[in-house]
């Protein structure tokens, strides 16, 4: 939604092309902040095969880890292990760690893709997207996230089959390493970046390179529109912060990675009430919308002096972004003086910024969690690791490099600006500029007029 539909990309589509949008979500409110009307907006229904055919998916996932063995690969491997604790749920882990060795190598995984590919065809439920593509007959079939949801597998399915051009966007800079095998065939893909571009390719090796487009990715976009800052004076009204003192902004991790992550929390707000500075800091803390511990909503209703819980504006039910939360979240970025997360995505937009950042790469005080539930973990995953290695952010290990960092961000925000803006330039070279919508949406066209079924 906020790559595609409330950015430049939708408006740039239906200016020039005949737009139909699926979508799980839907509603008047929903349809009202896009950026542009679709020529028509239909319900997404899943449309499953039978459950069996999701141990043989799990099979392949399994083997392309194996395969890949990434660091996140091995910490999956380590994580279903850690899951398998009755008896019945061990032998099955033992019979699928046996069989995805056996098969970890390229031509096996080839063939293991390919059935799972016939199976879930062959075994959907109904024909309704073979008979919705054979009433609109569209010239490209897009999928804005390969990880986000069964629901946007099946059609893209059918289309290959009806002989539609298919594109995908990888919706991360993760994706290929964190989110396990990509399973539906695509004809063109969308990335962020070059670097990503040659990572897809070496480990997809029969994906054309001339069908892969680096865009960058429009959720940043936003960031280079003034339009979307609100004024300071108007944000802190909004969430209760005094304007004429500086904020440190804490955004949270998903509750089931990042254990505990509460208690960091009250560290830092430990850590900003005796800093010894001219104005003392308030912490805002921005919990993530898909996944927030008990422990975290018990904390923001404690009141604790001086940290704030701003509201996170996404849709409770299908855990999306409502439109009015954009300009909230650039603003959050633009007017903080400090952000902190255990390992984000969040980083780079604050780096966009200019903004000192600090990463965590030790489990909260007082805890015990086995190295493949840890903190440290996520600064060692394969996309995050030059990020933590770089300079552009500082990397604490310890509650006191934790106030060291704090303290340095605060007072000499200007320190890492250099490493900042070198490793930015290096990871995203031309594509960080807010026109990323545009790119993909210009791109999407050329796709979709290159089609032999014509306009």
């Amino acid at each position: 939604m906020r790559n595609f539909l409330f950015s430049q990309t939708l408006s740039r589509l239906a200016a020039e092309a005949r737009v139909t949008v699926l979508s799980v979500v839907d509603g008047e409110d929903f349809v009202r902040h896009f950026s542009a009307s679709p020529e028509r907006v239909l319900r997404l229904e899943e449309s499953l095969p039978p459950s069996w055919v999701f141990y043989f998916r799990a099979l392949v996932e399994n083997a392309h880890d194996r395969w890949q063995w990434s660091a996140v690969a091995r910490n999956h491997w380590e994580l279903r292990d850690l899951r398998a604790v009755e008896r019945r749920r061990r032998l099955q882990r033992w019979v699928v760690k046996a069989s995805s060795r056996f098969l970890a190598f390229w031509p096996g995984l080839r063939a293991l893709t390919a059935i799972e590919e016939e199976l879930a065809y062959r075994l959907r439920p109904n024909r309704t997207f073979d008979e919705l593509f054979a009433q609109l007959r569209p010239d490209l079939v897009f999928n804005g996230s390969q990880i986000h949801g069964l629901a946007a597998e099946m059609p893209l399915r059918v289309a290959r089959r009806m002989g539609i051009p298919t594109a995908v966007f990888l919706f991360s800079w993760d994706n290929l390493t964190s989110q396990s095998r990509i399973m539906v065939s695509y004809d063109s893909y969308l990335v962020w970046t070059e670097a990503i571009r040659r990572e897809l390719l070496e480990l997809y090796p029969r994906v054309e390179p001339a069908r892969v487009f680096a865009t960058g990715t429009p959720q940043f976009d936003y960031h280079f529109q003034p339009e979307r800052v609100l004024p300071r004076q108007e944000l802190c009204h909004r969430i209760g912060l005094d304007p004429a003192r500086p904020y440190v902004l804490y955004t949270t991790g998903i509750d089931n990675h990042f254990f505990h992550e509460h208690l960091h929390i009250r560290t830092v707000a430990r850590i900003l009430g005796r800093l010894e500075l001219p104005s003392r800091p308030q912490l805002v803390v921005r919990t993530y919308a898909k996944g927030t511990s008990p422990e975290m909503h018990a904390l923001a209703r404690e009141g604790l002096p001086d940290v704030i819980f701003p509201p996170v504006l996404w849709d409770p039910e299908w855990q999306t972004p409502r439109y009015e939360d954009i300009d909230l979240y650039t603003s959050l970025l633009r007017h903080a003086a400090l952000g902190i997360n255990a390992a984000s995505t969040v980083s780079l937009e604050l780096l966009i910024f200019d903004k000192p950042v600090v990463n965590l790469r030790y489990d909260p005080p007082g805890t015990d969690l086995p190295w493949c539930l840890g903190y440290e973990r996520h600064i060692l995953f394969d996309h995050f690791r030059p990020l933590a290695e770089s300079g552009a952010t500082m990397v604490a290990g310890s509650d006191d490099d934790l106030e060291r960092m704090i303290h340095r961000g605060l007072t000499r925000p200007e320190a890492d600006s250099e490493a900042r803006r070198r490793f930015l330039a290096g990871f995203f070279g031309d594509v960080l500029d807010g026109r990323s919508g545009i790119r993909a949406a210009e791109t999407l066209l050329s796709l979709a007029r290159g089609s032999t079924r014509g306009a």
